[in-house]
C-alpha cells in the first residue's frame, strides 16, 4: 500500500478592506499501481484553520501597514498552533485597492518569505478574479453542471470576475466596483474618503463628493444603484457608459454566463443581508457595502441569470490562494542540488520543436537575452513540449544543445528545464554529462507551460519524489 504524506498549505488575502488567512492540510500519495513510473498527487485538500477577518492595516492612504500585517499572521498561526516552518506551500496575494499601494510588491515579497517555506507572491485583479473563482467553487460547479458560470468577487475596491465553461476559465474581468470606494463615518452618511471609483461614480451621477460632506440616503442609494447598474452590464456582455470608467482592462462583449455566483465581502451580504431604507444600517460598516449588495440583489432581480450562492464567499480568494494555486511535479525528476531550492518567479521560455539542433541552442540565448537586465538575474526555465521525442538519441542531442547555450548565456547559477513529459530524469543525467562547467542542474517533468508564464520550484517532498510548483500566468481578460 502507498504510503501518504501530508503538508500544510497557507492562503493569505490582503485586501482593500480586510485581511484574512486559512490553513489547508494537502495530502499527497502516489496513485500508480504495481511496478509502473510512480505517480504521485494531491489526493485530499481539506481547510483545517480560519482566520478572523481582520481590517487591512494602513499607515496612510497610500502605504500598507507591514508590521500589521506581519503581527496579523504570526497571531493567527500562533492560534493555530501551527510554524512557519511547517508550512510547506501556498500563496499570499493583496488585492483590490490594496494592490495599488506604494509598497505593496515590498509587503507582498516580504510576507510571502516569513509565511512558510514555499509560500509565493502573487498580485493582479486578473489572476485575483480566477483565484476567487476556484475558491467560490464557481470552476467545479461549471465542471459538474457542463454550463457557462460567472463568479463575480466584489471586495472593498474592486470586482473581479471570472467565467468557467465546462470547468476552464474563458475570461477574466476586473472593475473599480467595491464597498470601500466611499467610506463613511459609522452610521453616517459623513463621508470620511474615498477612493478613484467613488469619485467617477459620484461625477456619473451628478453627485459632489468631498470629505466631511454628508450624503443623503437617496444620494447612497443612487451611487449604489449606478454601481450594480454597471455591473449587470458587464455580466451581461454589454458594458454601460460608468463601466467602461471603471473598468481595469477591456472588458469582451460576446460572453454571457448561465448561471452567477458572486464571493467576497459584499458578495456574502448579497445573500445574507436584509434590505432596508435605514441610512444608519446601510453605513454600519463605514463603507457602501450593505447599499451595493442591495441594489445588485434588487437589481439581479430584474436579469435572466441563475444565482446560486457558492460553496465560499468571504473566504473564496484566500481559500483559492491556500488550496488551489499549488501542484505537483511528476515523479521522474532530476535534482543534483537541493539547496538550491525553493525559486520563485522564474520566467519560462519554450523551445519549438525542430530538427536542428543548433537552432535550439540559438533559440535559448536569443531569449535568455531578453532576461538578462540585471547580473543576479537567473536563466529562465527551458520548457521542452512533447514533440521533440523522447528517444535516447533524441535526448542526448537535445541535452548537448542545451548545453552549449549555457556556455553562451549571461546568466549563470542552476539551470532549470521544464519537460512536458515524463522525461526529466533522463534529460538531468544527460545534461549533467554533457556540461563542461559544473552548474545546479533541475529537470522536473509532467508540467505544461507557456512562453511568458512565471514558475515557483519548492523543496522535494515524498522522499525526494516529486517538487510542489506553482505556474502563474499572466491572466487577461481575453483569456
Amino acid at each position: 500500500m502507498s504510503k501518504t504524506e501530508e503538508i500544510f498549505s497557507v492562503g493569505i488575502d490582503i485586501g482593500t478592506t480586510t485581511t484574512s488567512l486559512v490553513l489547508s492540510k494537502l495530502t499527497i500519495k502516489n496513485v500508480a499501481s504495481g511496478f509502473v513510473v510512480p505517480k504521485i498527487e494531491i489526493v485530499d485538500k481539506t481547510v483545517i484553520y480560519r482566520s478572523d477577518v481582520h481590517f487591512t492595516p494602513l499607515v496612510d492612504d497610500t502605504t500598507i501597514d507591514f508590521g500589521g500585517i506581519e503581527q496579523i499572521v504570526r497571531g493567527e498561526y500562533e492560534r493555530a498552533r501551527v510554524n512557519p516552518e511547517e508550512i510547506k506551500t501556498g500563496a499570499v496575494i493583496i488585492t483590490g485597492d490594496t494592490a495599488r499601494k506604494e509598497n505593496a510588491e515590498s509587503v507582498l515579497s516580504a510576507i510571502s518569505r516569513m509565511a512558510g517555506s514555499f509560500v509565493v507572491a502573487t498580485a493582479g485583479p486578473h489572476l485575483e478574479a480566477y483565484i476567487a473563482g476556484l475558491g467560490s467553487g464557481a470552476a467545479a460547479f461549471s465542471a459538474k453542471n457542463h454550463a457557462l458560470v460567472a463568479n463575480a468577487d466584489i471586495g472593498g475596491g474592486t470586482t473581479n470576475i471570472s467565467v468557467f465553461d465546462d470547468g476552464k476559465l474563458v475570461a477574466t474581468m476586473c472593475a473599480d466596483i467595491g464597498g470601500r470606494l466611499i467610506r463613511f463615518e459609522s452610521r453616517t452618511g459623513r463621508v470620511t474618503g474615498y477612493i478613484s471609483g467613488g469619485e467617477v461614480t459620484a461625477g456619473h451621477c451628478n453627485i459632489n463628493l468631498a470629505r466631511g460632506q454628508s450624503l443623503s440616503l437617496p444620494e447612497i442609494r443612487q451611487i449604489s444603484d449606478a454601481l450594480a447598474g454597471s455591473l449587470v452590464s458587464i455580466l451581461k456582455g454589454r458594458p454601460d457608459a460608468l463601466a467602461r470608467k471603471l473598468a481595469i482592462g477591456p472588458l469582451p462583449e460576446n460572453i454571457q454566463p448561465e448561471y452567477l455566483l458572486f464571493s467576497g465581502g459584499v458578495g456574502r451580504l448579497i445573500y445574507d443581508d436584509e434590505d432596508c431604507d435605514d441610512i444608519k444600517n446601510l453605513t454600519r460598516f463605514g463603507d457602501l457595502g450593505p447599499a451595493l449588495a442591495q441594489s445588485v440583489r434588487r437589481a439581479m432581480a430584474k436579469e435572466a441569470f441563475k444565482l446560486f450562492k457558492p460553496d465560499e464567499t468571504i473566504y473564496a480568494t484566500v481559500i483559492g490562494a491556500g488550496v488551489h494555486t499549488t501542484e505537483l511535479s511528476g515523479s521522474t525528476i532530476y535534482i543534483s542540488d537541493s539547496s538550491v531550492l525553493p525559486f520563485r518567479d522564474l520566467p519560462a521560455i519554450n523551445l519549438t520543436a525542430t530538427e536542428d539542433l543548433a537552432e535550439v541552442t540559438d533559440e535559448i540565448v536569443t531569449k535568455a537575452e531578453k532576461f538578462s537586465h540585471e547580473n543576479d538575474s537567473p536563466l529562465p526555465a527551458i520548457v521542452v513540449p512533447k514533440t521533440f521525442g523522447n528517444s535516447f538519441k533524441e535526448l542526448q542531442a537535445l541535452a548537448f544543445a542545451i548545453a552549449k547555450a549555457a556556455r553562451q548565456v549571461l546568466q549563470k547559477g542552476p539551470l532549470v528545464v521544464i519537460c512536458e513529459d515524463d522525461i526529466g530524469k533522463a534529460i538531468g543525467n544527460l545534461l549533467k554529462n554533457a556540461l563542461t562547467q559544473p552548474r545546479p542542474i533541475i529537470a522536473i517533468d509532467q508540467l505544461s507551460m507557456k512562453e511568458g508564464d512565471y514558475i515557483d520550484i519548492g523543496r522535494p517532498l515524498y522522499d525526494g519524489g516529486v517538487v510542489p510548483v506553482v505556474i502563474k500566468t499572466l491572466v487577461f481578460s481575453n483569456s
